[in-house]
């Protein structure tokens, strides 16, 4: 399958699924609903409340986000392990026990892959900007360049494998030691052929993903407040049930 047949798959995939699609944006609206309260609304609540009754009084707000976020995880990783099973509709979003789970454990291995890149940002962060401290030595000029180019080439290398780790994953039953069993995964990017990788991960991941999705929704978001339901009910699962179903996709090559 060339590239542009699974762009043309990807795209036309969510509508498959209207049902799951709205759903999925329900549970993106909620989340942000309750990570983008403006400040005014926490000061109201610390004056009635003060600081352990807004403490205890946004515990709940955290649990829910957090719940809906590994569900979110849980259910790209449905989208991957269906489509690799020749399913054409997106699957429904049930059996939230195991689609926790499944999300659960992408965002461990999703946390392990780039944990090294994301140290290294820390570290020229921490060296950057006098205000912050985290405790990484001093950094001299030369040795900053040379670990940007270190994060953006491990963060390239830790994304790619990451792509086709989850859907081999997938493959083996959703097993979380499958997802760093490193030579067969390597064996697999070598099948489907670094150059297809390559592209899709700029068109797809760096392009629609990382830039194209996030300015979208900001310029719908910054309209009024259709424009902000627009955004995270149907944009934001757009993009998320297209990239995993594109994963999938490529994954199959």
């Amino acid at each position: 399958m060339k590239i542009s047949e699974m762009l043309y798959d990807s795209a036309k995939y969510p509508f498959s699924g209207i049902k799951q699609l709205f759903l999925l944006g329900l549970m993106l609206l909620i989340i942000s609903l309750l990570l983008g309260q403006n400040e005014e609304f926490y000061t109201f609540l610390h004056n009635i409340l003060g600081d352990d009754g807004l403490f205890l009084a946004l515990i709940p707000f955290l649990v829910i986000v957090a719940v809906f976020l590994v569900l979110e995880a849980g259910y790209t990783f449905k989208i991957i392990e269906k489509s690799l099973l020749q399913d054409e509709k997106p699957p429904k979003l049930n059996n939230l026990i195991s689609m926790f789970k499944h999300g659960l454990n992408e965002i461990i291995i999703g946390i392990i892959y780039f944990s090294v890149p994301v140290i290294i940002f820390l570290a020229v962060l921490d060296d950057a900007f006098s205000q912050i401290s985290i405790g990484f030595p001093p950094i001299s000029d030369t040795v900053v360049i040379i670990l940007i180019i270190a994060i953006i080439v491990l963060g390239f290398i830790a994304d790619i494998v990451f792509t086709v780790a989850i859907p081999y994953m997938a493959s083996k039953g959703g097993a979380f030691k499958h997802a760093f069993n490193i030579p067969q995964i390597f064996k697999r990017i070598k099948k489907i052929g670094f150059k297809k990788l390559f592209i899709g991960y700029i068109i797809v991941i760096l392009g629609i993903v990382i830039i194209g999705g996030p300015i979208l929704k900001e310029i719908l978001e910054s309209t009024n407040i259709f424009g902000f339901f627009i955004s995270e009910e149907l944009i934001a699962p757009y993009i998320i049930m297209f990239s995993a179903r594109f994963t999938a996709l490529i994954y199959m090559e």
